[in-house]
């Protein structure tokens, strides 16, 4: 069974305050209320008591393989709050997501069925097969997110957590990225208002070039030009994506948090 004080796994090298020790009580309540989960680890930074306020929470689940798929999704870390973007993949003896939430947190998580496949740097939380004693709230409904808006937010929030440890090589090779995805949503806009994905000549929206251009900062700019190259792309993103898809809801929630988190150091 889970202990009730899990986050004390963390040990002496997670600073007070930080969200991680919060959150795993709370990820240990949903595995404890999951019948197909046998055990529940961290690894990474958080098993090497490396943690900081820009660290993610690495997680590994055992569950038997056909449960693989369900577990590793973000319904299931879902009831620890507003999910803001996500990325799904497959790996050894297993799978994985990434989370962000709103409020900036982010937990990697790996379901698999082997505890081997589990990185070796690792802390077991459950010593024997979880008792679902401890409840937790249902895993809820997560709203589709397309592809490319997913993408989005996730090369900006990653942008700008390397910015802000001054990795400015990898932060600056991931927010310029950004202006080229507006760029897809360009031909993405393009394609739906010509009804057709072939064209033959270009034309309209060609501007859309310049507009990704003019986001650019100065090659001096360091930290603060990465930042700002990933703020002022979101908002040329928006303007894309609003003609993309007609529900399209701005939401910047997890990206504001980071930022406004850098621009203070």
């Amino acid at each position: 069974m889970i202990s009730p004080k899990s986050e004390e796994v963390l040990g002496a090298g997670t600073r007070a305050g930080t969200w991680h020790a919060e959150a795993l009580p709370r990820v240990s309540a949903v595995a404890a209320t999951d019948g197909s989960v046998e055990e529940l680890w961290i690894f990474g930074s958080g098993a090497t008591d490396d943690l900081d306020e820009w660290s993610d929470l690495d997680l590994g689940v055992v569950v038997p393989t056909a449960e693989v798929g369900r577990v590793a999704s973000p319904a299931w870390l879902g009831a620890l709050g507003p999910v803001w973007t996500f990325q799904t993949f497959t790996r050894e003896c297993g799978a994985g997501v990434r989370v962000i939430y709103r409020d900036g947190r982010w937990i990697d998580l790996i379901a698999v069925d082997d505890r081997e496949a589990i990185p070796h740097e690792r802390r077991r939380l459950s010593e024997t097969r979880i008792s679902p004693e401890l409840s937790g709230p249902p895993n809820p409904v997560i709203p589709e997110i397309p592809p490319l808006i997913k993408e989005f937010r996730f090369t900006a929030a990653l942008a700008v957590t390397k910015a802000a440890r001054n990795d400015l090589l990898i932060g600056g090779h991931l927010a310029l990225e950004l202006p080229r995805q507006c760029l897809v949503a360009g031909m993405m806009l393009r394609d739906r208002e010509a009804g057709s994905t072939h064209h033959r000549f270009g034309g309209p929206l060609n501007d859309v070039l310049s507009l990704a251009f003019d986001l650019v900062p100065d090659s001096d700019a360091g930290r603060e030009g990465v930042l700002d190259l990933v703020d002022a792309s979101a908002g040329l993103f928006d303007e894309l994506a609003s003609g993309i898809w007609p529900d399209y809801v701005s939401d910047w929630s997890g990206l504001t948090v980071l930022l406004d988190r850098a621009r203070a150091i």
